[in-house]
Parts: structure tokens; sequence; C-alpha cells
């Protein structure tokens, strides 16, 4: 853990990108009243707006679900993301929690990798109100998001308030993220109150 110009950065080894060499996840900073006059420091991080990002409108959300959480076992938490369908589902044992359409990596692109990996992990962090850094070769970036769920390195769920096409579209592939799971605020605030550290999450193809 350091502390670098007012703002808590905690290191991890990817950020939404497994190409990416470095990712950092920084809360915000001070506001300017706290800080002493004479320090030098950067502007203020304010906490991200309420997302405006649009949402498709969820079409695979029944029968999917039905299938999905009818192979949880009981009294277990699991989330599942589709990256054909661009959608989520959360499921408590065999009963549907809520779901979603989301944006996955932008797997088309070209000299990165940002398709987000397939498999079974669990959620090994939650944050609020932080910002996701990185740099691969496409630049460096730098989001502010209200949630942070990571559960596959530097690769998790958080909302995307700066996203302009709707979630659940097929534009993922050249538009999408770095890796992460673009989630609806709403969605992902529940998901963020609803999941334990520990929760499994699966990403399908």
């Amino acid at each position: 853990m350091l502390v670098a110009a007012g703002a808590l950065v905690l290191a991890a080894l990817a950020g939404c990108s497994a190409s990416a060499p470095a990712h950092t996840v920084a809360a915000p900073k001070a506001s300017p009243a706290a800080a002493a006059p004479s320090a030098p420091s950067t502007p203020a991080l304010s906490a991200p707006a309420e997302s405006a990002t649009p949402t498709a409108t969820p079409s695979p959300t029944v029968d999917a679900a039905a299938a999905e959480c009818a192979t949880t076992p009981a009294g277990e938490k699991h989330i599942y993301v589709s990256i054909s369908q661009q959608h989520l589902w959360a499921c408590f044992g065999p009963t549907l929690f809520t779901n979603a359409p989301v944006t996955t990596g932008a797997s088309a692109l070209t000299n990165v990798h940002y398709a987000t990996p397939i498999g079974t992990s669990r959620i090994t962090g939650k944050s609020q109100n932080v910002v996701l850094a990185g740099r691969d070769i496409r630049g460096p970036w730098n989001d502010p998001v209200h949630y942070w769920m990571p559960f596959d390195g530097g690769i998790g769920f958080h909302d995307a308030p700066w996203q302009k096409f709707p979630l659940g579209s097929p534009l993922y592939t050249t538009q999408g993220s770095h890796g992460c799971v673009h989630t609806p605020l709403d969605v992902v605030a529940a998901l963020y109150n609803w999941a334990p550290i520990g929760t499994l999450v699966t990403v399908q193809a």
C-alpha cells in the first residue's frame, strides 16, 4: 500500500486488461480545504457522476436465468456472465437475485488483449469511489467508478459512467472495456451489498 500525493493507491496486477503492465486503484484525494496550502498537489478527483450509460432492453433473461440458476447449489451465491449474450445473472441457489445487460472486453482490438477472461473465479475485494488507472500500448486511462469488485486479478465488475453505447450491445468487440465487466450502476450497487468476498463468478463465452 502506498500513499502518493494525498491519495491512497492500491497496486494490482492488471487493470481491466491482461496486457496492462500495471494497474492502480486510487481512492479520491482529500478535499483542497484539508490539504496544506503550500503542499504541491494534483487536481482533486471528484466522485464519479451518476451513470448515464444507455441500457439495452434485457432479452435472454427468463430462459437463461432459469438454466443458470437451476444448476446453482442451494444456499450458494454465484454470478454468471455470458460474453456472447452480453448479460449477467446473479443467483442464490436456484433463485434469480438480479440480472442485467453488461459490456465486456473489447476482444476484437489488435495489439492488446482486452478480452474478458473465461472461467470461474471468486470476488477478491470490494471498494467504493475509486479510480481505475492503467496504461498499455494504446495509452493510459484513469476511470472513476462508484463500485469496484475484482474477481480475476485486475478484472472486475464496475459501473462505467463514460460509456456512450448501450450495455448489452454487440459494439463491445471494438468499443468495450479493458477486460472488466461494465455493469449498470443500480445493479452493481445491489451486487456490492449482496455478494461477499469469495462469491463465485463464472464468465462464459
